[in-house]
């Protein structure tokens, strides 16, 4: 064993032989009985944990009741939260009418994903659309005020 590993064991460990691992104590004790430098370090340790059990520590009263007590801050709602809140306002009057415009709309909502992921058949690839803009143009300068009288 050598001291640093010695420092880390007691460091992590304290100076009293019982809290430290089984399977090293032996060989704490005898790196002990064998170095001057680990007597010294466990002496200083032993030392150390003394004055640190004089410490008092401060009495707080009544800190558990005023931590469970205190306000938490609002919470944050996520993006998609506060889009469907906006949208189903939760028994705020005169906001309920969202939600029949809603359920109207669901359906032109499902029909537009449906249309934009089939084509079902149609598509722009045929010959019959090669001259599409022409025939807007010609369709344009038609006079249609011959048949109004």
């Amino acid at each position: 064993m050598t001291l640093e590993e010695f420092t880390k064991i007691i460091e992590s460990y304290g100076s009293e032989p019982g809290r430290w691992p089984v399977g090293l104590r032996e060989a704490c004790e005898n790196f002990i009985a064998d170095n001057n430098e680990a007597r010294e370090l466990i002496n200083r340790q032993h030392e150390l944990e003394m004055l640190m059990n004089q410490i008092a520590v401060p009495e707080f009263p009544d800190l558990e009741a005023k931590v469970l007590d205190q306000q938490l801050p609002p919470r944050k709602l996520a993006l998609l939260d506060q889009f469907l809140e906006w949208l189903l306002p939760a028994d705020e009057p005169g906001k309920q009418f969202w939600r029949p415009a809603m359920v109207a709309c669901l359906p032109l909502i499902f029909g537009i994903v449906i249309g934009n992921f089939y084509n079902f058949g149609v598509g722009l690839q045929g010959e019959g659309f090669e001259y599409w803009d022409d025939e807007l143009y010609i369709l344009s300068l038609n006079d249609y005020t011959e048949n109004l009288f």
